[in-house]
């Protein structure tokens, strides 16, 4: 049982980072950004001080609310 559950999430990280590249390709072929200038812009106009962990926790906070 344990090795099935193992396979299975070794399964799903393989497709999520397949996912993750094929989203890459498509918006490299079209030319847009990964993250929109909006967002962008309002991480720059909060004024945080350069900490990676806060960054992202804004960024994902940002993503989450479009």
């Amino acid at each position: 049982m344990a090795s099935t559950r193992t396979n299975a999430r070794k399964q799903g990280q393989r497709m999520k980072q397949l996912m993750r590249q094929r989203q890459m390709l498509r918006l490299r072929q079209k030319g847009e950004k990964l993250i929109p200038n909006e967002i962008l812009a309002k991480l720059a106009a909060l004024n945080w001080p350069p900490n990676e962990f806060v960054y992202q926790a804004c960024l994902e906070k940002l993503l989450r609310g479009m």
